[in-house]
């Protein structure tokens, strides 16, 4: 008896002899011939020092060791052939990794991505989620959909949605409280923050207030929230006022789950932007161009 284990070849050879209980199938099934497959069996019989098969008239059946091994090798047997299979699934279907930020693979590119999923079911779109999302980001994934200036991307970016913010509530808060025929009137109503707003990347309320011709600001209070779909949960149940990018709530406003405050718009320079390598692989070239084609931005 040997302490060598015996190999995946000789396992899938027993298996399938154990199988057809009949050399002579078995060696067919192989592409072997009958003696040969025989041959193979008698050495891993010696590798073990125990009879696996009883040889009949008839053909084979199984010692009470080669039912043991049976059982255990075809377990093993599909586990491996399970993960074989998907890793060549893996292997031939490209994968695209985006990375963004929580609101805009919420409110935007989840919709957008279950169209492309259908267009496109060769092809699967790796979305990264992360609160904390600055420029170079681009490096370490194939696309990334940054927030910022022109001046801020790497690589090569497109505008998909430029910043145009507006004020939303619940319908039942302006009933009650509006109209808000100035942005000043805001400053008499619960505001709805977004934690970690330094000023310099997006829109806060003290800076969309300025824009909006309110200087003479005091502390602007009320609650604060650390993702963007609190604030925008929090808005809908009624509690304050949110600001609201265009391109992010649009579909809320459509669906009458919130609407403006008030009416006005505030436009920036700044937005969601496109960014790939310069020589994409044509899949992800294809996810970044139905992308634009999709938010309607020209290529």
């Amino acid at each position: 008896m040997s302490s060598n284990p015996l190999d995946v070849g000789c396992l899938r050879l027993f298996a399938l002899t154990a199988r057809h209980q009949n050399l002579t199938r078995a060696a067919a099934a192989l592409g072997m011939t009958q003696p040969a497959l025989s041959y193979r069996i008698r050495q891993i019989e010696e590798l073990l020092g125990v009879r696996l098969f009883h040889r009949r008239h008839r053909g084979l059946t199984l010692t009470r060791e080669g039912e043991a091994l049976q059982r255990a090798v075809r377990q093993g047997l599909e586990q491996i052939d399970e993960a074989v299979q998907s890793i060549r699934s893996r292997a031939a279907t490209p994968v695209v990794r985006l990375i963004t930020d929580f609101a805009f693979a919420t409110f935007r590119l989840m919709p957008l991505m279950a169209r492309f999923r259908r267009e496109h079911p060769g092809i699967d779109v790796q979305i990264v989620a992360t609160q904390s999302l600055l420029p170079g980001l681009e490096n370490e994934n194939d696309l990334a959909i940054l927030f910022g200036n022109r001046d801020d991307m790497g690589g090569q970016a497109r505008l998909l949605v430029p910043e145009r913010v507006t004020t939303v509530c619940a319908p039942g808060f302006r009933d009650r409280f509006g109209p808000f025929d100035h942005p000043r009137r805001l400053l008499d109503m619960p505001l709805i923050h977004l934690e970690g707003d330094d000023g310099s990347r997006w829109f806060t309320w003290q800076s969309w207030l300025a824009a909006a011709g309110v200087t003479d600001l005091a502390t602007v209070g009320s609650l604060s929230f650390n993702t963007y779909t609190l604030a925008l949960q929090a808005a809908q149940s009624g509690q304050g006022v949110a600001l609201g990018w265009r391109g992010l709530v649009d579909d809320l406003l459509a669906a009458g789950v919130l609407v403006p405050a008030c009416d006005l718009t505030l436009e920036t320079d700044r937005g969601y932007w496109l960014v790939q390598h310069k020589s994409p692989p044509p899949e992800t070239d294809l996810v970044a161009r139905s992308l634009a084609r999709d938010m309607q931005v020209g290529i």
